[in-house]
């Protein structure tokens, strides 16, 4: 059985940083490249039926990776916790790839993404897309004296 490894969809600069790590190490270890690209759904919605909204995300990161230089089975994945996905990736046994900002002094949603992927057993590679902007930098006792 050939090996797998998996990018996880995250933000298009994470997700674009991850397909650039990943690419050269799946043909490095001849591994089969999978995109994921997870969906969390209410209890409400079937698993087994994404609809046709998955054919629109698919198209659009099968063209990214193409752009890249690479090939990958690009698959919408539903699911109704992120824990759910965490136990997909975990049986799996594959390598994962998670790209994302970083934190300076707080780490990004992608790198605490990692970090649980890395506790349940996987072997991740984490590929930063630059400075996480998006998060409070200054703890909040400064915050209140400069204020």
């Amino acid at each position: 059985m050939q090996p797998l490894i998996h990018v996880i969809a995250t933000t298009f600069d994470g997700t674009r940083a991850a397909v650039v790590a990943a690419i050269p190490l799946a043909r490095g270890s001849g591994a089969r490249l999978v995109l994921l690209v997870p969906r969390v759904v209410s209890y409400a919605t079937d698993l087994e039926n994404p609809g046709e909204a998955s054919a629109v995300f698919t198209e659009r990161y099968e063209r990214l990776v193409r752009e890249l230089g690479g090939a990958a089975d690009v698959q919408m994945c539903l699911c109704r916790t992120i824990d759910d996905l965490i136990a997909k990736l975990a049986a799996a046994r594959s390598c994962v790839v998670v790209g994302g900002p970083v934190g300076r002094w707080l780490t990004s949603p992608e790198e605490r993404f990692a970090g649980r992927l890395t506790r349940a057993g996987c072997s991740v590679v984490f590929a930063a897309s630059g400075e996480n902007a998006t998060q409070r930098r200054v703890a909040a006792s400064a915050e209140v004296a400069v204020g």
